[in-house]
Protein backbone atom coordinates (compact mmCIF):
# COMPACT_ATOMS: atom_id res chain seq x y z
CA UNK A 1 0.00 0.00 0.00
CA UNK A 2 2.90 2.19 0.88
CA UNK A 3 4.64 1.13 -2.25
CA UNK A 4 1.43 2.28 -4.14
CA UNK A 5 1.16 5.45 -2.43
CA UNK A 6 4.43 6.82 -3.39
CA UNK A 7 4.44 6.22 -6.65
CA UNK A 8 1.19 7.51 -7.04
CA UNK A 9 2.84 10.92 -5.82
CA UNK A 10 5.76 10.42 -8.11
CA UNK A 11 3.73 9.73 -11.20
CA UNK A 12 1.68 12.88 -10.08
CA UNK A 13 5.13 14.96 -10.02
CA UNK A 14 6.32 14.03 -12.96
CA UNK A 15 3.21 14.83 -14.98
CA UNK A 16 2.59 18.36 -12.94
CA UNK A 17 6.10 19.03 -13.83
CA UNK A 18 5.73 17.92 -17.12
CA UNK A 19 2.39 20.34 -17.42
CA UNK A 20 4.39 23.13 -15.82
CA UNK A 21 7.00 22.65 -18.48
CA UNK A 22 4.79 22.93 -21.04
CA UNK A 23 2.85 25.90 -20.34
CA UNK A 24 5.66 28.09 -19.05
CA UNK A 25 7.25 27.37 -22.40
CA UNK A 26 4.39 27.63 -24.90
CA UNK A 27 5.48 31.40 -25.43
CA UNK A 28 8.97 30.67 -26.02
CA UNK A 29 8.49 27.05 -27.88
CA UNK A 30 9.67 29.23 -31.05
CA UNK A 31 13.12 29.42 -29.46
CA UNK A 32 13.44 24.99 -29.41
CA UNK A 33 13.12 25.11 -33.10
CA UNK A 34 16.33 27.39 -33.66
CA UNK A 35 19.42 25.57 -34.56
CA UNK A 36 22.07 25.43 -32.00
CA UNK A 37 25.76 25.54 -32.46
CA UNK A 38 27.46 22.32 -33.60
CA UNK A 39 29.51 21.46 -30.12
CA UNK A 40 31.51 18.55 -31.54
CA UNK A 41 33.20 21.87 -33.93
CA UNK A 42 34.02 23.96 -30.40
CA UNK A 43 37.20 22.30 -30.12
CA UNK A 44 39.11 22.74 -33.74
CA UNK A 45 37.47 26.07 -33.46
CA UNK A 46 38.84 27.04 -30.12
CA UNK A 47 41.87 29.65 -29.98
CA UNK A 48 44.86 29.61 -28.01
CA UNK A 49 44.60 30.21 -24.29
CA UNK A 50 45.78 33.53 -22.51
CA UNK A 51 46.29 34.25 -18.76
CA UNK A 52 46.97 37.26 -16.94
CA UNK A 53 50.17 38.06 -15.80
CA UNK A 54 49.42 39.85 -12.60
CA UNK A 55 51.90 41.15 -10.12
CA UNK A 56 50.19 40.26 -7.35
CA UNK A 57 47.13 37.90 -6.82
CA UNK A 58 43.78 39.60 -7.28
CA UNK A 59 41.22 39.24 -4.69
CA UNK A 60 37.84 38.18 -5.70
CA UNK A 61 34.71 39.19 -4.17
CA UNK A 62 32.15 36.79 -3.19
CA UNK A 63 29.64 38.30 -5.68
CA UNK A 64 30.84 40.14 -8.88
CA UNK A 65 28.77 42.70 -11.25
CA UNK A 66 29.74 44.01 -14.62
CA UNK A 67 27.04 46.64 -14.57
CA UNK A 68 27.99 47.64 -10.95
CA UNK A 69 30.97 47.63 -11.53
CA UNK A 70 31.13 49.81 -15.04
CA UNK A 71 28.04 51.81 -14.87
CA UNK A 72 29.62 54.06 -17.15
CA UNK A 73 29.32 51.74 -20.17
CA UNK A 74 25.48 51.59 -20.69
CA UNK A 75 25.79 48.30 -23.07
CA UNK A 76 26.27 46.28 -19.56
CA UNK A 77 22.49 47.33 -18.74
CA UNK A 78 21.41 45.91 -22.78
CA UNK A 79 19.48 42.58 -23.80
CA UNK A 80 20.27 41.76 -27.28
CA UNK A 81 17.46 39.75 -29.14
CA UNK A 82 18.85 36.91 -31.86
CA UNK A 83 15.23 36.33 -32.88
CA UNK A 84 14.64 34.29 -35.18
CA UNK A 85 17.66 33.27 -36.42
CA UNK A 86 20.56 30.65 -35.09
CA UNK A 87 22.62 33.47 -34.12
CA UNK A 88 23.28 33.63 -30.35
CA UNK A 89 27.15 33.28 -31.34
CA UNK A 90 27.19 36.85 -33.31
CA UNK A 91 24.83 38.60 -31.45
CA UNK A 92 26.60 37.78 -27.69
CA UNK A 93 30.07 38.07 -28.99
CA UNK A 94 29.06 42.00 -30.27
CA UNK A 95 27.53 42.18 -27.08
CA UNK A 96 30.71 41.56 -25.47
CA UNK A 97 32.95 43.39 -27.37
CA UNK A 98 30.82 46.64 -26.89
CA UNK A 99 31.22 46.53 -23.34
CA UNK A 100 34.95 45.66 -23.24
CA UNK A 101 35.24 48.67 -25.68
CA UNK A 102 33.61 50.76 -23.16
CA UNK A 103 35.36 49.53 -20.83
CA UNK A 104 39.17 49.35 -21.95
CA UNK A 105 38.49 53.41 -22.58
CA UNK A 106 36.85 54.17 -19.51
CA UNK A 107 33.53 55.15 -20.75
CA UNK A 108 35.30 57.39 -23.05
CA UNK A 109 34.61 55.68 -26.07
CA UNK A 110 31.11 54.24 -26.80
CA UNK A 111 30.38 52.35 -29.60
CA UNK A 112 27.58 49.28 -30.71
CA UNK A 113 29.09 46.49 -32.18
CA UNK A 114 26.82 44.89 -34.60
CA UNK A 115 26.34 41.60 -35.44
CA UNK A 116 25.39 42.08 -39.28
CA UNK A 117 28.92 41.73 -39.95
CA UNK A 118 29.53 38.26 -38.45
CA UNK A 119 26.70 36.66 -39.43
CA UNK A 120 26.88 37.71 -42.58
CA UNK A 121 30.04 38.67 -44.07
CA UNK A 122 32.23 36.15 -42.12
CA UNK A 123 32.31 33.23 -43.94
CA UNK A 124 34.61 31.59 -41.33
CA UNK A 125 32.64 31.68 -38.37
CA UNK A 126 30.00 29.46 -38.83
CA UNK A 127 26.54 28.39 -40.79
CA UNK A 128 24.66 32.37 -40.51
CA UNK A 129 21.28 31.68 -39.21
CA UNK A 130 21.13 27.70 -39.72
CA UNK A 131 23.09 27.64 -36.42
CA UNK A 132 27.21 26.91 -35.88
CA UNK A 133 28.80 30.40 -35.15
CA UNK A 134 31.94 29.56 -33.30
CA UNK A 135 33.27 32.00 -30.61
CA UNK A 136 37.02 31.69 -31.55
CA UNK A 137 36.29 32.80 -35.58
CA UNK A 138 34.23 35.30 -33.92
CA UNK A 139 36.81 37.30 -31.96
CA UNK A 140 39.33 36.71 -34.51
CA UNK A 141 37.59 38.89 -37.19
CA UNK A 142 37.23 41.49 -34.74
CA UNK A 143 40.83 41.53 -34.94
CA UNK A 144 41.57 40.72 -38.84
CA UNK A 145 38.46 42.26 -40.45
CA UNK A 146 36.81 44.58 -37.57
CA UNK A 147 33.45 45.03 -37.32
CA UNK A 148 30.63 47.82 -38.31
CA UNK A 149 27.99 49.36 -35.72
CA UNK A 150 24.92 48.13 -35.43
CA UNK A 151 21.38 49.06 -33.59
CA UNK A 152 18.24 46.47 -32.89
CA UNK A 153 16.19 45.20 -35.70
CA UNK A 154 13.82 47.78 -36.94
CA UNK A 155 15.94 51.04 -35.64
CA UNK A 156 17.83 52.88 -38.10
CA UNK A 157 21.00 53.37 -35.20
CA UNK A 158 24.52 51.97 -36.98
CA UNK A 159 25.69 51.44 -39.85
CA UNK A 160 23.92 47.68 -40.34
CA UNK A 161 21.17 47.40 -37.55
CA UNK A 162 20.21 44.10 -37.13
CA UNK A 163 18.95 42.33 -39.57
CA UNK A 164 16.38 39.53 -37.79
CA UNK A 165 12.64 39.95 -36.89
CA UNK A 166 12.16 39.35 -33.13
CA UNK A 167 10.02 36.13 -33.69
CA UNK A 168 9.90 33.41 -35.79
CA UNK A 169 6.80 33.77 -38.33
CA UNK A 170 5.94 30.17 -37.91
CA UNK A 171 7.65 27.42 -35.96
CA UNK A 172 9.98 25.52 -38.31
CA UNK A 173 10.01 28.44 -39.98
CA UNK A 174 13.69 30.26 -40.07
CA UNK A 175 14.44 33.28 -42.86
CA UNK A 176 17.75 33.13 -44.39
CA UNK A 177 20.55 35.83 -43.31
CA UNK A 178 21.19 38.89 -45.78
CA UNK A 179 24.18 39.06 -47.77
CA UNK A 180 26.65 40.72 -46.95
CA UNK A 181 26.52 44.46 -48.01
CA UNK A 182 29.50 46.58 -48.24
CA UNK A 183 27.26 50.12 -47.69
CA UNK A 184 25.93 51.11 -44.65
CA UNK A 185 22.35 51.46 -43.81
CA UNK A 186 21.07 54.80 -45.77
CA UNK A 187 20.49 57.97 -43.18
CA UNK A 188 23.73 56.82 -41.33
CA UNK A 189 27.10 59.37 -40.78
CA UNK A 190 29.02 57.01 -42.94
CA UNK A 191 28.53 55.42 -46.11
CA UNK A 192 31.13 52.84 -46.72
CA UNK A 193 31.22 50.13 -44.42
CA UNK A 194 34.71 49.78 -43.66
CA UNK A 195 35.04 53.12 -42.79
CA UNK A 196 32.64 52.57 -39.90
CA UNK A 197 34.42 49.20 -38.68
CA UNK A 198 36.52 49.12 -35.53
CA UNK A 199 39.11 46.04 -34.64
CA UNK A 200 40.54 44.01 -31.92
CA UNK A 201 44.01 43.94 -30.91
CA UNK A 202 44.31 40.38 -29.25
CA UNK A 203 41.85 37.51 -29.14
CA UNK A 204 41.94 34.23 -27.08
CA UNK A 205 40.39 31.85 -25.44
CA UNK A 206 40.16 31.96 -21.22
CA UNK A 207 41.29 28.14 -19.74
CA UNK A 208 38.39 26.26 -18.36
CA UNK A 209 39.27 27.50 -14.65
CA UNK A 210 36.74 28.76 -12.75
CA UNK A 211 39.30 31.27 -11.44
CA UNK A 212 40.91 32.37 -14.08
CA UNK A 213 37.36 33.04 -15.71
CA UNK A 214 36.27 35.34 -12.38
CA UNK A 215 39.61 37.07 -13.31
CA UNK A 216 39.20 37.41 -16.63
CA UNK A 217 36.08 39.31 -16.21
CA UNK A 218 36.69 41.20 -13.15
CA UNK A 219 40.07 42.64 -15.02
CA UNK A 220 39.24 42.89 -18.62
CA UNK A 221 35.28 42.60 -18.72
CA UNK A 222 32.20 40.35 -19.40
CA UNK A 223 33.47 36.98 -21.71
CA UNK A 224 31.11 34.74 -24.07
CA UNK A 225 30.87 31.36 -23.65
CA UNK A 226 28.67 28.27 -24.71
CA UNK A 227 27.02 25.89 -22.69
CA UNK A 228 24.83 22.83 -23.78
CA UNK A 229 21.07 24.27 -24.36
CA UNK A 230 18.58 22.03 -23.10
CA UNK A 231 14.92 22.07 -23.21
CA UNK A 232 14.66 23.22 -19.44
CA UNK A 233 16.25 26.27 -19.90
CA UNK A 234 13.76 27.97 -21.94
CA UNK A 235 10.90 28.20 -19.56
CA UNK A 236 13.53 28.87 -16.68
CA UNK A 237 12.51 32.48 -14.94
CA UNK A 238 14.23 32.05 -11.53
CA UNK A 239 16.87 30.98 -9.37
CA UNK A 240 19.86 29.49 -10.32
CA UNK A 241 19.41 27.64 -13.55
CA UNK A 242 20.37 23.85 -13.44
CA UNK A 243 19.58 21.20 -15.76
CA UNK A 244 17.22 18.17 -14.68
CA UNK A 245 15.02 17.03 -17.89
CA UNK A 246 14.73 17.88 -21.46
CA UNK A 247 16.24 16.93 -24.70
CA UNK A 248 19.76 18.58 -25.78
CA UNK A 249 19.34 21.79 -28.43
CA UNK A 250 23.36 21.87 -29.47
CA UNK A 251 25.28 24.60 -28.06
CA UNK A 252 23.96 28.22 -27.19
CA UNK A 253 26.36 31.13 -26.69
CA UNK A 254 25.79 33.69 -23.92
CA UNK A 255 27.64 36.25 -22.08
CA UNK A 256 29.28 36.06 -18.44
CA UNK A 257 29.11 38.91 -16.56
CA UNK A 258 29.79 38.44 -12.96
CA UNK A 259 29.05 35.94 -10.40
CA UNK A 260 27.73 35.25 -6.71
CA UNK A 261 26.70 32.33 -4.72
CA UNK A 262 22.17 31.87 -3.76
CA UNK A 263 21.13 29.72 -1.09
CA UNK A 264 24.67 28.07 -0.97
CA UNK A 265 24.98 27.41 -4.39
CA UNK A 266 27.81 28.95 -6.34
CA UNK A 267 26.32 30.62 -9.84
CA UNK A 268 27.72 32.65 -12.97
CA UNK A 269 25.67 35.76 -14.07
CA UNK A 270 24.63 35.78 -17.71
CA UNK A 271 22.95 38.11 -20.34
CA UNK A 272 20.97 36.09 -22.68
CA UNK A 273 20.35 36.70 -26.08
CA UNK A 274 16.34 35.84 -25.84
CA UNK A 275 14.99 39.48 -25.23
CA UNK A 276 14.15 41.15 -22.09
CA UNK A 277 10.97 39.12 -21.81
CA UNK A 278 12.96 35.92 -20.95
CA UNK A 279 14.17 34.95 -18.19
CA UNK A 280 15.03 37.97 -15.15
CA UNK A 281 14.51 40.62 -17.93
CA UNK A 282 17.06 38.57 -19.79
CA UNK A 283 19.62 38.17 -17.47
CA UNK A 284 19.97 34.22 -15.84
CA UNK A 285 21.82 32.38 -13.29
CA UNK A 286 23.54 29.04 -13.60
CA UNK A 287 25.38 26.82 -11.53
CA UNK A 288 28.81 27.67 -11.21
CA UNK A 289 32.58 25.44 -10.82
CA UNK A 290 31.09 22.40 -11.84
CA UNK A 291 31.41 23.35 -15.60
CA UNK A 292 27.77 22.09 -15.96
CA UNK A 293 26.34 21.86 -19.29
CA UNK A 294 29.98 22.89 -20.27
CA UNK A 295 29.68 26.92 -19.59
CA UNK A 296 33.37 26.97 -18.43
CA UNK A 297 35.30 24.74 -20.80
CA UNK A 298 34.76 27.58 -24.17
CA UNK A 299 35.06 30.44 -23.17
CA UNK A 300 36.40 33.36 -25.25
CA UNK A 301 37.09 37.36 -25.49
CA UNK A 302 39.64 39.80 -26.31
CA UNK A 303 40.62 43.36 -26.43
CA UNK A 304 40.32 46.81 -28.34
CA UNK A 305 42.50 48.56 -30.69
CA UNK A 306 42.23 52.26 -30.54
CA UNK A 307 44.23 52.36 -33.74
CA UNK A 308 42.92 54.95 -36.23
CA UNK A 309 42.69 53.48 -40.03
Amino acid sequence: MIHIILSTLVLTAAVHGKILLNSTTSSFAWLLDIPGIPLEKLKETRLHPAINILPQDVLLPKSFDARERWPECPSLQDIRTQGCCGSCAYVSGASAMTDRWCIHSKGEKQFVFGAFDLLSCCYECGGGCSGGGFPGPIWSYWVKQGVSSGGPYGSKQGCHPYPMPPHCPTTGEHPDEPNCNSKCNAGYNVTECLRDRRFGRVAYSVPADEQKIMEEIFINGPVQAVIQQYADLVPHSGGVYRHKTGRLNGGHAIKLIGWGVEEGTKYWLVANTWGKVWGDCGFFKIVRGENHCGIEENVHAGLPSYVEF
